[in-house]
């Protein structure tokens, strides 16, 4: 076999006869001779692998299976797990609940343009349905005829609203659905892919939504070209009643996130930083002794998105955007007496008092502090705290 066109990356968890169901939807694949699949599997202990080792043996195309162990809901880290054992240029994600019809994956790999991702939604099955659907029905494709027509109005729905978030050229719709998506690798690593310090339920694919969209990425839906069939299962003890009562929604609304994730498919140290200068300082020559401190990298591309665009004081200038993070950093407070600019996300400063009252405002030498502004895991502030 040639090298595979796309990667099928499938996240499961404990849900063999689900799993096994699915991959015989998967071996009906038109694209099936120019695919791999790779199962990234949250650490089951039940039969999951030996499902799963059973169906490459019957299948023309190359199989993979990853596991890691289960250390509570880490669907961010399956699906990195997935995109890492990845061969080919192309990436669709599908969770491992959820059937697909033969022509499924073409129809990504079809719809992608450069700048896209693919996205579509899920059918609901409910219990009883569920039930009805054994392997016999998947391999003769013929389990959509038990779907209702007001849950396929119901999928309608949801494709129009996309084509009108679009069409308004929304800032944050329509929602991505990381278990119905397909991407390029290079995108899918110029974010870091996912972040890894969502845990439990839920938010992970907002975050990924909003970071990809900074990229310059758009999100578009194919609905009328594809969809997937989601089997029934009693939802994850972690998924709460609400998303904003959930543990991860607290770290999806912070105020600074960088594009290219901390905590992704690589693991960033803070001198892994991206900076462009922005404006004129008073002093060159302490702006170098700066940031030969931090080791920080600095970008010279106009148009290159940065983590940090850094505005000096002393000097003239001011914020030019295309970066994560708006940050001012006063040298010298004597000399420095202008009014904060309100657009500056976070100020450095000799005593750390400097900026207003909606900006992080942290000592110059406060590497802790910056860490935990920008996402880093406590293990990595509580380093830089020992390094100080």
């Amino acid at each position: 076999m040639s090298e595979p066109q796309v990667s099928l990356v499938i996240t499961t968890y404990q849900m063999p006869r689900h799993l096994e169901r699915v991959l015989a939807s998967v071996a009906q694949q038109t694209l099936a001779r120019q695919m791999e699949v790779i199962v990234a599997d949250d650490g089951s202990t039940d039969d999951t692998e030996q499902v799963v080792r059973s169906f490459a043996r019957r299948v023309p195309f190359p199989v993979h299976f990853v596991s890691q162990p289960h250390e509570g809901f880490r669907l961010s880290r399956c699906r990195n797990m997935g995109a890492a054992k990845a061969s080919s240029p192309h990436l669709v994600f599908l969770d491992g609940d959820c059937l697909i019809p033969p022509d499924h994956v073409e129809q990504h790999l079809r719809s992608h343009k450069p700048g896209v991702v693919t996205n579509t939604y899920c059918v609901r099955i409910d219990e009883p349905t569920s039930k009805q659907i054994t392997l016999d029905l998947v391999n003769s494709n013929k389990y959509g005829e038990l779907i209702s027509s007001r849950e396929l109005r119901r999928l309608a729905k949801i494709n129009l609203k996309a084509w009108f978030y679009t069409w308004l050229r929304h800032p944050k719709k329509p929602a991505l659905r990381g278990g119905n998506a397909g991407i390029s690798r290079a995108d899918y690593l110029r974010v870091n892919g996912y972040d890894e310090n969502f845990r439990g339920w839920g938010c992970e694919d907002d975050d990924m939504g909003n970071r990809l969209r900074a990229a310059g990425l758009r999100i578009h839906y194919i609905l009328h070209r594809t969809r997937t069939y989601h089997l029934w299962h009693p939802p994850a003890v972690t998924k709460p009643t609400k998303m904003r009562l959930g543990p991860n929604y607290g770290y999806l609304v912070r105020p600074m996130r960088l594009t290219r994730c901390i905590h992704g498919i690589v693991q960033r140290s803070p001198r892994d930083l991206s900076v462009r200068l922005t404006g004129q300082p008073n002093d060159a020559a302490a702006v170098g002794r700066y940031l030969a401190s931090r080791s920080w990298i600095v970008d010279f591309e106009p148009h290159k998105r940065t983590d940090l665009e850094l505005l000096f004081w002393p000097g003239n200038g001011r914020f030019q955007g295309g970066a994560d993070c708006k940050v001012l950093v006063v040298l010298d407070e004597a000399s420095a007496n202008r009014r904060v600019p309100k657009d500056a996300d976070m100020v450095l400063s000799p005593s750390g008092q400097v900026g207003l009252s909606h900006q992080v405002r942290l000592r110059l030498d406060d590497m802790a502090g910056l860490c935990t502004a920008l996402g880093w895991p406590e293990q990595t502030v509580q380093q830089q705290r020992r390094a100080a």
